[in-house]
């Protein structure tokens, strides 16, 4: 894992696996496609794209964390781009990529390990959310899935995360 890039940012607050982070701005590709809405394709489409499919036939490197968002009734799939690039990130090829900025703000966070399901994901979704509301923060964002390991990886050794984007309330 430590070979691979990650967005920078600060830890604001830790409670056990519960963090309140500030992230910087980061850019990244997202999969988005109405006719795949369980994102079945979209690790593969990413894939393909960091294996040089964009338009400068460039070869990108891999980060973590790969992200998901269930957004209505389906979900989306991004890739963080390595900082090198800046804002100056190749152009996919595929029509269901889209480059986009992930504006720096405030994140709740509760880490896991083991294979990530549905079940232990909305068990960590309850407990993340009854933390914030017993600390005084607000959700301003859909939850998020981040998964750093590749798939392979011993259950023991994973690291996933629950995200979503707080402010605190008045």
């Amino acid at each position: 894992m430590s070979n691979y890039e990650t967005p920078d940012y600060k830890v604001l607050v830790k409670d056990g696996d519960f963090e309140i982070r500030e992230y910087m701005d980061f850019y990244i590709v997202e999969y988005d496609n109405d006719d795949d809405p369980g994102i079945q394709r979209g690790f593969g489409t990413l894939f393909s794209y960091i294996s040089s499919d964009n338009k400068e036939n460039q070869k990108i490197r891999m980060t973590v964390p790969v992200i998901e968002e269930m957004v209505q009734d389906r979900k989306k799939m991004a890739f963080v781009v390595p900082g090198k690039f800046g804002d100056k990130i190749p152009e996919p090829n595929n029509r269901n990529l889209n480059v986009r900025k992930f504006n720096k703000g405030m994140f709740a966070a509760i880490r896991y390990s083991g294979f990530s399901n549905k079940q232990k994901e909305e068990g960590m979704k309850k407990k993340l959310s009854e933390w914030l509301v017993s600390r005084g923060y607000g959700e301003l964002s859909n939850y998020m899935l981040a998964f750093y390991n590749a798939p392979f990886s011993l259950p023991m050794l994973r690291r996933n995360e629950i995200l979503v984007r707080v402010a605190t309330v008045s």
